[in-house]
């Protein structure tokens, strides 16, 4: 364990696992058995994040708009969190925590009370991300939530290596956004699998930008390498996973479970009433966890 007031470090004799202060990012996922990287190392000119937590929004709100009791704000994609400072609240020799709460600022642009907890425990091969999100308020606190982890290729091979696996399932529906950030219903669809499998093949990111398979299709999934499980996320209890990559220019693959979704394009309606906003009563605390396992 270590921790120089930025970074914090946990060890076992599997993993290295780090995690940033700066928007309680997971910042690296080094495997000591075979000696590489997991997580993408966040290069800017590629794309500068490792695995940001996605608050209070997930994806985009169409315009960059959003409606509260009848008053319009401005909102970036995916929310402010990835990119605030968290005080760390719990470090321990398997676990850490940081805590974040709104300020003037963010009131501004989400009117809302908040607390927000972001938890990494490291157990063996398999790193677990735990969120709580607290209502420290009498009014109801409207609000999403999302993971972001890349994945890194490994040195020598590309993208094209990968497949994903869907135990026990043929096909999958899936949403699309359209090159807006907006989910566009012209772009759904279906996925077939074969024996619950499906390559990474060229053009696979052409159908779809993202992937979203919604109504908590995906419980479990696998990021194979050349056949061989290298990653599985579990997720079970979330309502959305998505996959993300952009095949030209990015060396990594995304596998985001979410509670919480991209606006539909050209929604003009109230926040309380857009599909994937949860509802958080009063004084009242929200928990949820996903899980990576390192294959």
């Amino acid at each position: 364990m270590k921790h120089d007031g930025n970074l914090f470090t946990l060890e076992n004799d599997d993993l290295l696992i780090t995690v940033e202060r700066r928007g309680a990012q997971l910042s690296r996922i080094y495997d000591k058995k075979a000696g590489r990287e997991v997580l993408w190392g966040a290069d800017p000119a590629v794309w500068g994040r490792h695995s940001p937590i996605l608050f209070p929004f997930v994806g985009k709100s169409f315009e960059n708009t959003y409606r509260h009791e009848g008053r319009e704000y401005g909102i970036s994609q995916h929310g402010f969190a990835r990119d605030m400072d968290f005080e760390p609240v719990l470090c321990d020799s398997d676990e850490c925590w940081y805590r974040l709460k709104d300020t003037p600022e963010t009131f501004e642009k989400y009117p809302f009370h908040f607390e927000l907890e972001i938890g990494h425990r490291l157990e063996g091969r398999t790193v677990t991300t735990m969120w709580r999100v607290t209502n420290p308020d009498s009014g109801e606190l409207l609000f999403m939530i999302g993971a972001h982890p890349a994945f890194a290729v490994p040195e020598g091979k590309t993208v094209y290596d990968f497949a994903f696996r869907f135990e026990g399932q043929e096909e999958l529906h899936y949403l699309a956004p359209d090159g807006e950030g907006c989910r566009e219903d012209a772009l759904s669809g279906t996925l077939k699998l074969e024996n619950g499998q499906v390559p990474l093949s060229k053009g696979f990111f052409d159908r779809a930008l993202t992937y979203i398979f919604d109504q908590g299709q995906v419980k479990k999934m696998t990021l194979l390498l050349e056949g061989q499980p290298y990653v599985t996320m579990e997720c079970d209890g979330f309502p959305y996973l998505a996959l993300w990559t952009v095949e030209a220019t990015h060396p990594f693959v995304c596998l985001e479970p979410w509670y919480g979704i991209c606006d539909k394009k050209g929604y003009q309606g109230e926040l309380k009433d857009r599909e994937g906003v949860m509802a958080l009563s009063g004084w009242e605390t929200w928990q949820a966890s996903y899980s990576i396992h390192i294959d």
